[in-house]
């Protein structure tokens, strides 16, 4: 990103500032500066549809890793912590006829993402479990996984017992294995199949009741060969994949260069694709068209040792100053506008890479570790030199949305697409400033149904293939029209030229909502979406995981539309004794309501400071006359949204708006011990301090028995988590207090109140309170 500031500071605001007044494109948006600071700044005119990062309400809203490519309507989200909760979850979200999506890291780029409109979402980001590596069926190393796992924390556990799952790992190591399994996710080969759907010999689902299913090779491979296809790209809709098997190899060595050729040979020789990638094992390509310049990454297994075990790819990962890195949003912005500050951006991409080569050795193996030196030439584990540590990306690179097209093709068909791409290219005078034309390979596969590398009519089993990638920076302030004209062109006309001219399979968690729906689309996979909906049909008839994106692609359930509940549940489906929301079948007091009984105090609150609850009796006392009653939600939100008034903050029932930008809150219930051990407890308001700003003038406490365990905000102690030791089936009455008052300090209230279960030890609470977790009480005695 070093390009964009030089840019800047070259003089080329004023030229596109006055370009892009005579367009009407936002090219000097406010917004690229105030986004992404984690305070949701309505005087700068940003809402939660403009930034979503600062504004949108992470408590019940699913944002994609490109954040204004989708951001879900709100909804209830669960985060179980065990495959066990997963199955109770789900259970408690069906019998009530709500749906079910399943959701990994939402590294997806459409609303693919997103629950339907009566459906509620189940994060996998607590399923973290990694079993030994065994054999299983015919394969003689596997390794079992829960689907929340990443693909670096997998990379690394496997690396220290000598193991690795070959080349068919992301690029990014911050994705889910679960999600990358239901999308056909892909790394990059020319061996094989680098598609991490090929790896998979069994998967633990959990269906609409609840109950758990083992799919395998040796099993349903045999007896019903189409539906294991299906359900190694699930999308989704075939039940919640808690776990996933993984057939694996010995760890390798990887020799990895950085290479370069000319576009004139990548284009115009009739293998020029081809041969440039010739002999690679791996390869990452980057075509700058503005430049005439292709840059790629060529990696060859080898027996050589490492150079250093802290050898590792670091691409788009450059040496950077924070002022640096506060620039770059600014300077794609303008570039958004005006082509020729686009093309200077890409032409000082490539003299970084070529002065600051992106292989490195460092530090050490810790994501903070510093690059010691930078090599075009360097030999490392093979997970370290294909997949890039999330922690590192993040902490070079400034975070901004970017719309990402991408589909797989033979590789016999790449060259004529290359020279059509050239003359688009051309034409517009193209350049791309992010990363380029991403091409990565792979083979085609023919054990898999609908991932974008399986053989398909055209493409034979173990073909080679390509996926074809665009990315473009995603600005802010466009309308629907300004995204057209400033940022797809002129890649809509690009794909829609490939889908309706080439073998070309879209990749289903990245794109833009249209390409699934074009008709050239429809008619390529209209046989496979037809076996797949027979999967469907067996596994779930009544559309409980189905979405509005999944239908909208032409994915369907027979039955979508009936009584889900009464068919799974019975007749408990329709009883609730309690009047909590959950239905009787999964309440684990079904006499007693689920949730938190919640006191509010908006009069007369004239400090935020922490020194107004010393004691339990203090912040009790805060308390007279005002409103309330049973709460089944509401504890857990984000909003940053500067409304004060009690509605905004999905409160379940909502609170009447009494208006007020000062409010406090006591939220009180039984918590109940599943298992004997250490129980941590937190609750983060947004404070990085005790003085009145650092602590954004609020208070967040957390009490145990009427004893305080945490304490953050204005005047507190500081004190992040607190940790007490609990016998199985013990019950504590839990208090969750907040108070806030705005001050003008330009802070939204926050409570994100969290808790864990260590064992033996302490852990740092990471956890939800979930309502089924809790019992709501009003009296002010310790439980029993």
């Amino acid at each position: 990103m070093r390009s964009i500031v030089r840019a800047l500071s070259a003089g080329i605001i004023l030229t596109a500032s006055l370009a892009q007044a005579q367009s009407h494109c936002p090219g000097a948006s406010y917004l690229a500066t105030s986004c992404r600071d984690g305070v949701c700044r309505t005087d700068a005119g940003e809402n939660p549809t403009n930034c979503p990062e600062d504004c949108a309400d992470k408590g019940t809203q699913i944002m994609a890793y490109y954040t204004q490519a989708a951001t879900c309507p709100p909804t209830n989200i669960y985060e179980p912590g065990s495959v066990s909760e997963l199955q109770d979850t789900i259970r408690t979200i069906a019998s009530n006829g709500r749906k079910v999506k399943p959701a990994g890291t939402s590294h997806s780029a459409t609303d693919i993402i997103c629950a339907d409109n009566n459906g509620d979402v189940v994060r996998s980001k607590n399923l973290k479990n990694i079993g030994p590596v065994q054999a299983f069926e015919n394969h003689t190393h596997t390794v079992e996984v829960e689907s929340g796992v990443k693909f670096e924390e997998l990379q690394e556990h496997l690396h220290s017992v000598g193991y690795s799952h070959g080349l068919a790992s992301t690029g990014y190591g911050g994705i889910s294995i679960g999600g990358a399994v239901a999308t056909g996710a892909h790394g990059s080969s020319l061996l094989g199949s680098s598609t991490i759907s090929s790896y998979v010999v069994a998967l633990d689902v959990v269906g609409p009741d609840g109950n758990i299913t083992r799919f395998s090779e040796g099993t349903t491979g045999q007896s019903n060969p189409t539906l294991w296809k299906a359900l190694k790209t699930n999308l989704g809709l075939l039940g919640f994949v808690a776990r996933v098997r993984l057939k694996l190899e010995p760890q390798f060595n990887m020799n990895m260069k950085v290479k370069y050729t000319t576009e004139n040979a990548f284009v115009n020789s009739p293998t020029g694709v081809a041969d440039t990638v010739a002999g690679c094992d791996y390869v990452f390509l980057n075509w700058f068209p503005g430049q005439d310049t292709v840059q790629y990454l060529c990696g060859t297994r080898t027996a050589n040792p490492v150079d250093s075990p802290y050898a590792q790819n670091r691409l788009f990962t450059p040496d950077v100053s924070q002022s640096e890195s506060d620039f770059a949003a600014n300077g794609l912005q303008l570039a958004m506008c005006d082509d020729n500050l686009k093309c200077d951006i890409e032409a000082r991409r490539i003299n970084d890479y070529q002065s600051a080569p992106p292989l490195v050795i460092a530090q050490n193996a810790t994501p903070a570790a510093e690059a010691v030196s930078r090599h075009t030439d360097l030999t490392g584990y093979s997970h370290r030199m294909i997949t890039l540590q999330s922690q590192v990306f993040h902490r070079k690179n400034p975070e901004f949305s970017q719309l990402e097209y991408e589909g797989a093709m033979p590789m016999s068909q790449i060259q004529a697409a290359v020279q059509y791409l050239k003359s688009v290219y051309d034409r517009d005078d193209v350049c791309q400033p992010l990363i380029g034309t991403i091409m990565r390979f792979d083979r085609a596969d023919d054990g898999l149904l609908i991932s974008a590398n399986h053989a398909r009519p055209g493409i034979a089993a173990g073909e080679q293939m390509v996926h074809l990638e665009f990315v473009e920076f995603w600005g802010y302030g466009l309308d629907d029209g300004g995204l057209e004209r400033w940022v797809s062109t002129p890649y809509t006309e690009v794909i829609k030229h490939l889908v309706d001219n080439y073998n070309y399979w879209p990749h289903w968690g990245k794109n833009d909502e249209w390409v699934f729906t074009h008709p050239s689309v429809l008619a390529r996979n209209a046989s496979e979406r037809s076996q797949f909906n027979q999967a469907i049909a067996q596994l779930d008839p009544f559309g409980v995981f189905s979405t509005t994106a999944t239908r909208r692609n032409g994915f369907s359930s027979p039955q979508e539309g009936q009584d889900f509940a009464a068919h799974y549940y019975g007749n408990c489906a329709s009883q609730d004794s309690d009047g909590d929301g959950i239905s009787d079948c999964t309440d684990r007091k079904p006499n007693e309501f689920s949730g938190m009984y919640m006191r509010i105090d908006d009069d007369g609150v004239g400090s935020g400071t922490c020194n107004v609850a010393d004691s339990w009796n203090e912040m009790r006392s805060n308390f007279g006359a005002d409103q309330q009653q049973n709460m089944r939600a509401g504890w857990d939100y984000d909003t940053k949204n500067h409304s004060y008034h009690a509605s905004s903050y999905n409160w379940d029932p909502a609170w009447p708006n009494s208006g007020g930008r000062s409010w406090e809150v006591m939220m009180s219930a039984e918590f109940t011990a599943d298992a004997a051990g250490r129980y941590c407890f937190s609750q983060d308001n947004g404070s990085t301090g005790t003085g009145i700003a650092q602590g954004w003038n609020a208070c967040a406490q957390v009490w145990v028995n009427k004893n305080i365990v945490s304490e953050v905000g204005h005047d507190s102690a500081l004190l992040r988590q607190g940790c007490v030791d609990l016998a199985t089936n013990q019950t504590i009455r839990l208090d969750l207090y907040n108070r806030h008052h705005n001050a003008n300090l330009s802070r939204s209230f926050i409570s994100r109140p969290r808790w864990c279960f260590g064992g033996q030890s302490d852990c740092t609470p990471d956890r939800k309170f979930e309502q089924n977790q809790l019992k709501a009480i009003s009296h002010e005695n310790l439980p029993q």
